[in-house]
């Protein structure tokens, strides 16, 4: 497995590694989504207020539905994060950050954020001049930072594999269980789709390969776990649940939730249920890594299988089940990323009134995903 040793920093440690990384000379993009998300600027704020030498490069995502949403008024969430972000770029004498738009909806009101997120970054030219490059990910909608991510990813690996020097890719998140609780989606796509660059083969020999659906379950996901499984008929299905978390009952209040859809199916056993720390995608990667290879060899004797993997929780697990995917589809192997856009975020109205106490609970990581660590 590619990432069977890997580096990941979290809490504590995250702004000492850092500190202590910076400290030599770095030439920095940092890339983030900036929407009404309160952890927006948390991970900027802290890279930014470490000195280094070194270029301090900044591209912000803006998120429009659509082309008349440009011509809108910004939201009073995003203009207070914008300012911050500005004046922190300003403070430090760092130059001005550039701006891309990502328009969410076609003229048809077909979503296209996967595919603009892939097309934010088309040559290894356009980061030459950088010897990091963080994404970070607090406020990107899994539909845009798993194709951008994937991009980056196969233009560093291919840069790396023929040069000396190494191109490093990272990932930060703020991530917050009590948070992400409160975010709301606003209306969801009618049906599922694959994700720009995730979609399983559908040809000829294909054809009859049995399905194997495993959903990563999440909160507030109830009506796109239902549309996904309409698209699907899965001989197998394993569900990913959180464990150990922040929250110790937060896996068995999810198979409450979920279990009208779950345990009625024919193609579901408790056996198959797959149990993942939430704080470490590392550890998400493994076991999806292993189930889809124990799933292929199963198959194998029947022709095939194609593989469904839903996302459908935190942005950690999100990240280990990209890094699962990644890794498969590259051995050759048929799977996917499904999943059903949303039309909109909004927070709960309750968590302006516990705020104070559910910022307490960010918690900032480093993922490291490529370069020096890894040619060591």
């Amino acid at each position: 497995m590619r990432w069977e040793n890997y580096f990941l920093k979290s809490e504590t440690d995250f702004d000492p590694f850092w500190r202590r990384y910076l400290a030599s000379e770095r030439n920095v993009l940092f890339i983030l989504g900036v929407g009404f998300d309160p952890r927006t600027t948390n991970g900027i704020g802290h890279l930014y207020n470490m000195e280094g030498p070194g270029l301090r490069d900044t591209w912000l995502l803006r998120y429009f539905q659509n082309e008349e949403d440009k011509k809108s008024h910004t939201p009073p969430e995003v203009a207070d994060n914008l300012s911050i972000i500005h004046s922190l770029l300003e403070d430090k004498g760092f130059p001005k950050a550039e701006v891309k738009g990502i328009v969410l909806r076609s003229p048809e009101d077909i979503s296209q954020a996967s595919i603009q997120a892939s097309g934010l970054i088309q040559t290894v030219e356009q980061i030459a001049a950088f010897s990091d490059i963080v994404v970070d990910i607090s406020a990107m909608p899994r539909g845009i930072f798993i194709p951008l991510i994937n991009k980056l990813l196969h233009l560093v690996d291919d840069f790396n594999e023929e040069s000396d020097t190494k191109k490093n890719l990272h990932v930060i998140a703020t991530e917050n269980p009590l948070l992400d609780a409160k975010i709301e989606d606003q209306g969801t796509d009618e049906t599922a789709t694959y994700i720009y660059g995730f979609r399983v083969k559908e040809i000829g020999k294909t054809e009859d390969h049995k399905q194997v659906w495993i959903p990563i379950l999440g909160e507030n996901q109830f009506e796109q776990f239902k549309k996904i499984k309409s698209e699907l008929t899965p001989s197998d299905t394993s569900p990913v649940l959180p464990f150990p978390s922040e929250d110790l009952r937060r896996g068995d209040d999810l198979i409450f939730k979920f279990q009208s859809l779950l345990f009625n199916d024919s193609d579901f056993e408790t056996k198959n249920i797959i149990y993942t720390d939430e704080a470490n995608p590392f550890q998400t990667y493994r076991l999806l890594n292993e189930t889809i290879e124990r799933y292929v060899r199963s198959f194998a004797l029947l022709g095939g299988c194609k593989v469904v993997v839903s996302a459908l929780s935190s942005k950690l697990l999100t990240i280990g089940t990209f890094m699962a995917v990644y890794e498969k589809r590259k051995e050759g192997h048929n799977v996917g990323i499904m999943h059903v856009e949303s039309l909109g975020h909004r927070l709960n109205g309750s968590y302006q009134q516990a705020k104070k106490e559910i910022d307490k609970h960010n918690k900032l990581y480093e993922i490291w995903l490529a370069g020096d660590p890894y040619f060591a």
